[in-house]
């Protein structure tokens, strides 16, 4: 019954599912998040709005906090593998979002209810189901099964036991240089490039206290763009802007930071649990799985012969799918007796913002001004 459901409703409108700015119409010039003028007197930001707050035209996801539409958009445009232009009217230079002249947006609420009504009446509300599951990248979902079919192999049994989480995270421990060497750490200096999803690479300089304090520069032709996080707050200045951080960018830098831990899990440990065994590339990994205080989902891959992370994946839940978020860790040195990655790939359903980071020089403990951290005053 649930394959019947879903073959007929991706038949009526197949194409319409493509891309989630369909279902809303949000102003290219605004932004979620509030700016420091907003923030109360303890410096916390208020309540999340809503889509329907923020954005005209919103049909289906009324209550979805802002900060999940920027993920649904960039999980739904890979799973189908369209950009805004299939669904958007533009007019120029101009994105019109609010139009519904496109038939593909108009039939797109219909995909996206169906989808959220799936997992609903079918899997308890769990997420099982979403654009992905039936179009894996393309715009229309394959019907028929690809011939010749290729049998999956089968392979061999281990009757080794699992490791435990435990076990997993001491091998970790001492394969980067043991817990009292680690917590000699305080800070960290890094200089190096900033590589581009289109392979341009420019100068990069990173200072980072932990925890969450971090101060990033990249050297654009068009000028220096600076990043800082203090905290649960940052900033963003470039030739085109001068501003706080949204929710979304808050949330990647403060993953950024916590790449640039010397351990990325410290006693007390989190609730864990073991996750079996994947390859990357040619290397076996350990899998250890745990739900973070936001309820976003995380993925840790231990190399099983060095015991090094190689593999972090955050999963942010949206309406209609799982938004993935990829950091991978190479190239690892001895600075000080603690072994770091010297390039750290972060990818994005959202290829324009991802980006790998390729250190040349890296300092721990290095002299660091607190100032460093500062953002700009409150405006008055």
């Amino acid at each position: 019954m649930l394959q019947i459901l879903i073959k007929r409703s991706l038949t009526v409108a197949a194409l319409g599912f493509v891309f989630a700015f369909l279902m809303a119409d949000f102003s290219a010039s605004t932004r979620a998040g509030a700016s420091f003028d907003e923030q109360d007197q303890n410096g916390n930001p208020p309540a999340e709005q809503t889509v329907e707050q923020k954005y005209k035209n919103i049909q289906v996801l009324k209550g979805m906090p802002v900060s999940q539409m920027r993920p649904m958009m960039s999980y739904i445009s890979a799973s189908l593998g369209t950009t805004c232009g299939a669904c958007h009217v533009k007019n120029g230079d101009n994105w019109e979002f609010d139009k519904d002249d496109k038939k593909a947006k108009q039939t797109a609420r219909k995909m996206i209810q169906m989808t959220m009504d799936i997992n609903k009446n079918f899997f308890q509300g769990k997420l099982e189901v979403s654009c992905q599951t039936c179009h894996q990248g393309q715009d229309h979902p394959a019907g028929v099964p690809p011939l010749p079919r290729v049998m999956p192999k089968e392979e061999p049994k281990s009757n080794e036991p699992w490791p435990t989480p435990q076990q997993i995270l001491a091998k970790y421990t001492q394969a980067v240089g043991g817990k009292e060497a680690i917590e000699k750490i305080k800070t960290s200096w890094l200089k190096g490039t900033s590589v581009a999803a289109n392979g341009q690479s420019f100068p990069l300089e990173i200072h980072y206290a932990s925890p969450d304090k971090l101060s990033l520069n990249v050297s654009l032709p068009q000028g220096a763009t600076t990043q800082k996080l203090n905290g649960q707050s940052g900033w963003l200045k470039n030739a085109r802007e001068d501003r706080a951080m949204d929710n979304v960018e808050v949330v990647r830098a403060k993953d950024l930071a916590w790449s640039l831990e010397p351990l990325q899990l410290k006693e007390p440990y989190p609730r864990l649990t073991f996750g079996g065994v994947e390859k990357i590339g040619d290397r076996a990994c350990d899998i250890l799985r745990m739900t973070l205080p936001d309820k976003r989902r995380v993925r840790f891959y231990f190399d099983k012969e060095s015991g090094l992370l190689v593999r972090r994946i955050v999963l942010t839940e949206t309406p209609i799918g799982l938004d993935p978020e990829q950091t991978d860790y190479e190239d690892y040195r001895e600075v000080d007796g603690v072994k770091l990655p010297f390039t750290i790939r972060t990818s994005y359903l959202d290829t324009f913002s991802s980006s790998t980071r390729k250190f040349a020089e890296v300092k721990s403990n290095a002299q660091i001004e607190s100032a460093q951290f500062n953002l700009p005053a409150a405006k008055q």
